[in-house]
C-alpha cells in the first residue's frame, strides 16, 4: 500500500511540472468532483489503515468551498481493552460519509492554503476474534478538522495535499464467554493526496 501510495505521489509531482505553466487560479463559483488516496494513522487503540474517497462541491468564491464525501479505509485494526487490559485485537473497516466546509486563503498565484471541518456520519464494523469475540458493526456521529494546501495545474485542475483528524465514534465487539460488549473509540490522523476537477 504505501508503495502505491508513493507512485500515486511521483505521477501526480510530474504532472504538476508538466503543466506548472499553464496553471492559474482556479475559477471561482463552479462545482467541482474530487477523488483522493491517504494513510491514517490510528490513535490511542485505534491502527493504520488505507483510506479513499470521493466527493462533490461547489466552490462560492475564492476564500469558501464546501463538499460532501464519502470515505473507504477497507482494512485496518482496532484494538480492545477490558478492565484496563488488552483483550482483542480485530481487522476492522470503517465507512463514512461527510459534509465538508473549507475557508481558503489564495498566497500566490496558483497556491492557496485552507482549513477545514465537517460532521457526518461512520459505520465501523470488526471482525470476529479467535473464537473469543463476535464481530459488530456500529454506526455513529463522526467529524473531522484538518488544514492543507491546494495547488492549481489548470483553470479546472488543482492538486490538493491535506491533513486531517477524524474522529469516527466507536467500534465494537461482544465477548461471547460474558455475553458483555466492548466498545473504543475509532479516531485517525489522515495524511490524503488527491485531484480536484472543476466544471
Amino acid at each position: 500500500m504505501k508503495k502505491y501510495l508513493l507512485s500515486t505521489i511521483a505521477v501526480l509531482t510530474a504532472l504538476t511540472v508538466g503543466t506548472a505553466a499553464k496553471a492559474q487560479i482556479i475559477n471561482t463559483d463552479h462545482m467541482y468532483v474530487r477523488a483522493d488516496a491517504g494513510w491514517s494513522i490510528g490513535a490511542a487503540e485505534t491502527e493504520e489503515a488505507a483510506v479513499f474517497d470521493i466527493g462533490v462541491g461547489a466552490r462560492m468564491n475564492q476564500y469558501f468551498r464546501a463538499d460532501m464525501t464519502g470515505e473507504l479505509r477497507p482494512w485496518g485494526k482496532q484494538g480492545f481493552k477490558d478492565g484496563g487490559v488488552k483483550v482483542a485485537k480485530p481487522d476492522m473497516y470503517s465507512l463514512d460519509a461527510m459534509m465538508n466546509m473549507y475557508l481558503e486563503y489564495p498566497v500566490w498565484k496558483m497556491i492557496s492554503v485552507y482549513g477545514t471541518g465537517g460532521i457526518g456520519y461512520a459505520y465501523n464494523k470488526t471482525d470476529s476474534y479467535r473464537g473469543a469475540f463476535k464481530g459488530e458493526g456500529k454506526h455513529n456521529f463522526a467529524w473531522n478538522a484538518g488544514a492543507g494546501i491546494q495547488y492549481a495545474l489548470t483553470d479546472c485542475m488543482a492538486l490538493d495535499l491535506g491533513y486531517r483528524f477524524a474522529d469516527l465514534g466507536k467500534a465494537r465487539v461482544k465477548d461471547l464467554a460474558t455475553g458483555s460488549k466492548i466498545k473504543e473509540d475509532v479516531k485517525y490522523n489522515d495524511i490524503k493526496i488527491g485531484m480536484h476537477y472543476y466544471f
